[in-house]
C-alpha cells in the first residue's frame, strides 16, 4: 500500500466510516494515480475528493460525503453562520469552491463546520482561539462530555482502519468500494 493511501485511510477513514461529513489530509503532490483511483472508487458511495490548497510539494485534500455535507451546509444554523462569514452557495460544490478560495490566505476557521465540528466550538475558537476547555480533534468550548465521547469513537475507528491497512487490507477492501 502506498504512503498516500495509508495517509488517506488514517486521516479520512472516519469520514468513509460515516462518523464525519468531511476530513482533510495533507499529501505529497506526486501521487496523482492513487488519489484518482481512490476518488473514482469512492465516488460510487457518494464521496468526493477536492483539492483545497496546493503549496509546494504538498496538497491539502478535502474528502467528503456529498449527502452528509449537504445536510450540514443546508441546516438553517450552519447556513446562517456561513452567510455571516460571507459564503453564498446553492450547492455543496459551490460551498467547497468558496472554501477553496479562502484557503489561499490564512486558514479559514469556519472550515470546522465543513468537518462536522459543533458550531458552538467553531464560534468559540473564532472568538477566542486561546481559550477553550480542552483540545482533541478540535478545540472544545462547550460540551466536554460529548466531545470526549466523539474523540474516543474517532480514535477507535481510526485505529481499527490503520490496523487493517497494516495487515494488508486496502481502503477499497475495507470499505468495499473496489
Amino acid at each position: 500500500m502506498s504512503e498516500t493511501e495509508f495517509s488517506i485511510g488514517r486521516h479520512c477513514g472516519i469520514t468513509f466510516a460515516g462518523l464525519k461529513p468531511a476530513s482533510l489530509v495533507c499529501l505529497h503532490r506526486n501521487d496523482r494515480v492513487t488519489i484518482t483511483r481512490l476518488a473514482r472508487c469512492f465516488r460510487r458511495k457518494g464521496f468526493s475528493f477536492a483539492v483545497l490548497r496546493n503549496a509546494g510539494e504538498r496538497k491539502t485534500l478535502c474528502i467528503y460525503h456529498n449527502e452528509k455535507l449537504r445536510q450540514v451546509l443546508f441546516s438553517d444554523e450552519i447556513r446562517a453562520f456561513l452567510k455571516e462569514c460571507g459564503y453564498r452557495y446553492n450547492s455543496v460544490q459551490e460551498a467547497i469552491c468558496e472554501l477553496r478560495s479562502r484557503m489561499e490566505g490564512d486558514f479559514p476557521h469556519e472550515i470546522g463546520v465543513f468537518l462536522g465540528y459543533p458550531l458552538h466550538d467553531v464560534r468559540g475558537f473564532i472568538e477566542n482561539p486561546h481559550g477553550g476547555k480542552f483540545s482533541g480533534c478540535w478545540k472544545v468550548y462547550s460540551d466536554e462530555a460529548a466531545a470526549e465521547k466523539t474523540f474516543e469513537r474517532f480514535r477507535r475507528c481510526s485505529a481499527c482502519i490503520c490496523r487493517l491497512m497494516q495487515n494488508g487490507k486496502t481502503l477499497t477492501q475495507i470499505f468495499r468500494v473496489g
